[in-house]
């Protein structure tokens, strides 16, 4: 896909590392001129040397045959601008983050596909961790209802490993809950198991579950550990 980003700053950055990874074609608008080039430098992307509220500057990075923009200023009335432009080149998925819910109806207005709502995801995160610690939450997926979490496996059960089809017909892990990959305790690579894989005391494993489940598979590994 061709992906135009607006904002070369640690988020725009980091994604577009990641879709170059993809190999994807990235084009990053940074206004900064030192910046553009540190980017050049360190990740060979192609960097544009401009305001991405500008339509000369879009059109240079070939917003008009964008696939993708990815408005990632700091300022909301930055990204909305962006969107505005770049919904008027009819690039089909535009998306943003925010800081500010009041812009969530102008981005909506202005043909935004997809909104990150900075504000909700911290809260979100920040709660359900606190109130399920041994629980991390990853990601929402399709809707906030929806997320992949990561549980650790607990150190003092089942020695010799549990493969994923009896794992998945225990409690809470044979309700509305899929496993989606495991990690190792002494790797850093994630397989992700079938039937017969095992997972061993300590494994991460990664679940896409509903969010209701949340407390629930917290309570349950609590019950696993022998905690209270």
């Amino acid at each position: 896909m061709y992906i135009v980003i607006a904002g070369g700053g640690i988020s725009g950055t980091t994604l577009a590392n990641m879709l170059a990874h993809r190999k994807d074609d990235v084009v990053i608008i940074e206004k900064d001129r030192e910046r553009c080039e540190q980017l050049y430098a360190e990740t060979g992307m192609v960097t544009i040397n401009g305001s991405a509220t500008d339509i000369g500057t879009l059109k240079e990075a070939g917003i008009e045959k964008a696939q993708v923009a990815i408005g990632a200023l700091y300022q909301d009335s930055n990204n909305l601008t962006f969107a505005l432009l770049a919904h008027s080149f009819q690039v089909p998925r535009i998306m943003v983050k925010m800081r500010n819910p009041t812009y969530q109806e102008a981005f909506e207005l202005a043909g935004v596909t997809t909104i990150c709502n900075m504000n909700d995801l911290f809260q979100n995160k920040i709660m359900m961790e606190l109130e399920n610690p041994n629980i991390r939450i990853i990601t929402h997926l399709e809707g906030p209802e929806t997320q992949l979490i990561m549980i650790r496996y607990p150190e003092n059960v089942d020695p010799e490993g549990v493969s994923i089809q009896e794992l998945s017909s225990r409690g809470v892990f044979a309700k509305n809950c899929v496993f989606a990959g495991i990690m190792q305790d002494k790797s850093d690579k994630i397989i992700m198991p079938r039937g017969h894989d095992k997972v061993f005391p300590n494994d991460k494993i990664f679940l896409v579950v509903d969010q209701a489940l949340i407390p629930e598979i917290s309570a349950y590994l609590d019950a696993m550990a022998g905690k209270k």
